[in-house]
């Protein structure tokens, strides 16, 4: 009846575009953006992101073509979490904080972030259509930009606003750079891997939830 796959390997992946979806949302959704729980919503986005590999493996009856699938739609779905959803943030920090960004600097950012990104995720799917085990990430995941934002946005409770812009906006360009350019960092062992990225969500969530009602 419809086409794609919809079966419970990928349904952590629709999760994970859900909380994207709802962080952008709250963004452009209010008058006021919800800045904190839009950042919130990108780090679950990231959780998500880091399980759906996990929870389609434990499908066993999968495909060569169900795998297929399942990589071009992770990439897809990266592509809105981790790309598009990380710009609307900016945009939100500009219309919070009132801050005019100047436009031909802020469009050079975000292209040049934009294409850092697509160019890292096609080289990542490139790479997983291989047999063998990937053990070592080339260039910076794309997905790493769940845990890069949240941090940085932490420094708007620190910082004079006008810097905090400038300093998240400089932030894209270091990322779009990092995306492409051609170091390796050793891929991590999953279970320590999933632990450790879940203790630090939830604490710079809870950071945040904490910075964000005492002010």
């Amino acid at each position: 009846m419809f086409i794609g796959k919809y079966d419970k390997s990928v349904i952590v992946t629709f999760l994970g575009t859900l909380s994207a979806m709802i962080g952008i949302y709250f963004i452009l959704g209010y008058a006021e953006p919800k800045l904190t729980a839009s950042i919130i919503c990108l780090m679950i986005a990231g959780i998500c992101d880091m399980f759906d590999g996990k929870v389609a493996r434990m499908c066993k009856n999968r495909t060569e073509e169900d795998m297929e699938y399942g990589i071009q739609l992770d990439s897809l779905a990266d592509m809105i979490s981790f790309i598009a959803f990380p710009i609307v943030t900016l945009f939100g920090v500009s219309k919070y904080f009132d801050i005019g960004l100047q436009p031909i600097v802020t469009v050079i950012c975000v292209t040049l972030f934009t294409i850092g990104g697509i160019s890292r995720l096609a080289y990542f799917n490139l790479t997983a259509t291989k047999s063998e085990p990937v053990k070592y990430y080339t260039g910076l995941p794309v997905t790493t930009t769940a845990m890069i934002f949240p941090l940085v946005y932490i420094f708007r409770y620190i910082l004079p606003e006008q810097v905090f812009a400038s300093v998240y906006l400089g932030v894209f360009v270091l990322v779009a750079f990092l995306f492409v350019f051609k170091f390796k960092i050793k891929k991590p062992k999953k279970n320590v891997w999933y632990v450790t990225c879940c203790v630090a969500a939830a604490i710079m969530a809870s950071v945040l939830l904490y910075m964000r009602f005492m002010h």
